[in-house]
């Protein structure tokens, strides 16, 4: 990779870790706290809501923001201005749409509290829908530093006013307001950042060659999230509120984690490799760069987490909250494997094959619709265990593409992912059923371990990457 790139893909990745820290990972132990003192119930009441406002999401940013950034080099004022207007209309339109459907969703799930809740919270996707451009455009200029401040000073006034009103009695009331208030200064702060204003144009060329592209993108993200998201919706219409807060809490759990890895990666890897599309050589051997990165990253840090999870829900969460353990490590072990899909998928955006995105996440759909349809007539783990299978069986379709057109298909990933799969199951094994529980200090411990054997075993098995890092955090800091 030439020094122009890595010190952009550098730069790229430290903001973007900044701002998973302080603004991701600062929000998820606000509503960590949160669920410990609205519980279960009221916590799963908005996790109820959660697959509409993600499908209504998918439609509104999905497909335009990553065609702005695919076209980055030739991107025009008028390109940026017609995408603004179309993901406003779309916006507005979804959420009158789910305004007036806000009883039916009531009714589905058998909760008449979620008519108010839903009217309000949905205003979230007009929000986010003016934030699309701005964030595309920061976002082509590789500038990680505003998107993570903007996330930071969103995530401490959003988190004091949301914590104000849990503490005050307000309930799921608190965690609505938190989440829109999130959205609303973060929108605000990347529009200052940006220094953006849209024209009145609306270029009907521009909406057709995006739309080519992005519509694409749209159908494919509209599908992929009913796939990865469906769950939730099963799990509130077949269990109570409490079950469906079980299950949200473990989703939002993992899922940070696994996104934490994938959008760092994703947010950083995509407009670099849209710029180098035209080189095929330099194109494959960033993409395998950032594959092996990625499972250096994600299997540990997910298959760690199993190995805690007990320990973490009692001490963050409480003892009311442990039925969620058995589905947090379960899902630990699907989520681990989420970022090396995802990176799959990210070189067919990179390249312009929006079509075999879209064809592979339709390939999923039946197949991710029967096992939960099956599932959920044995209980919340066996729905766990079916998103298990299911991000199995994805991996091995994601990564058709990518093996035929570049030749690292799943065998050869999984052949390059061997030390990191050793282990990381050497080290759950250590931590699970060697290390200690019960007081709060062990759990700092245990990762400390479950570390040290991690990078133990990988510096047995000599692993390139892993000695490479080493080797310039050593230079680095002068060990």
């Amino acid at each position: 990779m030439p020094d122009n790139l890595k010190k952009k893909f550098v730069s790229g990745i430290a903001w973007n870790i900044v701002d998973k820290l302080i603004s991701q990972f600062g929000f998820l132990i606000v509503t960590l706290y949160l669920a410990k003192l609205i519980g279960p119930e009221s916590f799963g009441l908005i996790g109820m809501l959660t697959i509409f406002m993600l499908l209504a999401e998918s439609v509104v940013s999905s497909g335009f923001s990553q065609a702005l950034v695919q076209r980055s080099a030739d991107l025009t004022a008028d390109d940026a201005s017609t995408i603004f207007y179309v993901n406003l209309v779309y916006g507005l339109t979804i959420y009158g749409l789910l305004y007036f459907a806000a009883p039916l969703i009531a009714e589905f799930y058998g909760e008449a509290a979620l008519t108010d809740i839903s009217r309000l919270l949905f205003l979230i996707i007009i929000i986010n829908s003016l934030a699309v451009v701005v964030r595309a455009q920061l976002t082509i200029r590789i500038d990680f530093r505003s998107q993570a401040i903007a996330g930071a000073f969103a995530t401490v006034i959003s988190s004091s006013i949301g914590l104000y009103l849990a503490i005050s009695g307000y309930d799921y009331w608190s965690l609505v307001w938190m989440l829109i208030l999130r959205s609303l200064v973060q929108t605000v702060s990347l529009w200052f950042f940006t220094r953006w204003l849209p024209s009145l144009v609306f270029n009907f060329d521009s909406f057709k060659s995006l739309f080519g592209f992005g519509s694409n993108l749209m159908l494919a993200g509209l599908v992929s999230t009913l796939v990865n998201n469906l769950y939730i919706a099963l799990v509130g219409k077949y269990f109570n509120a409490a079950s469906v807060g079980y299950f949200t809490q473990a989703t939002n759990l993992t899922n940070f984690l696994s996104k934490f890895i994938s959008s760092t990666m994703q947010g950083v890897s995509y407009p670099i490799l849209t710029s180098i599309k035209q080189d095929s050589e330099r194109l494959t051997a960033v993409f395998r760069k950032t594959l092996q990165l990625t499972m250096f990253i994600s299997l540990p840090a997910l298959v760690g987490f199993a190995a805690v999870a007990r320990d973490f829900v009692e001490l963050f969460l409480g003892s009311q909250w442990l039925p969620a353990v058995p589905i947090i490590q379960i899902l630990c072990f699907a989520r681990a494997i989420t970022p090396i899909s995802i990176v799959n998928m990210n070189i067919l955006n990179a390249i312009g094959r929006s079509d075999l995105y879209l064809k592979v996440d339709l390939v999923k759909l039946p197949l991710t619709v029967g096992t939960l349809l099956v599932s959920v007539n044995f209980g919340v783990e066996s729905v766990a265990i079916a998103v298990l299978i299911n991000v199995l069986m994805s991996f091995l379709i994601n990564s058709y593409f990518p093996g035929k057109l570049f030749g690292f298909g799943a065998l050869n990933q999984l052949k390059a992912a061997k030390s990191y799969l050793l282990a990381a199951g050497v080290m759950f094994i250590v931590v699970k059923f060697v290390g200690f529980s019960g007081d709060w200090y062990w759990l700092p411990i245990n990762i400390g371990v479950g570390a040290v054997v991690y990078f133990g075993v990988l510096l047995l098995f000599r692993d390139d990457v892993f000695l490479s890092l080493a080797y310039k955090l050593g230079k680095r800091f002068r060990f």
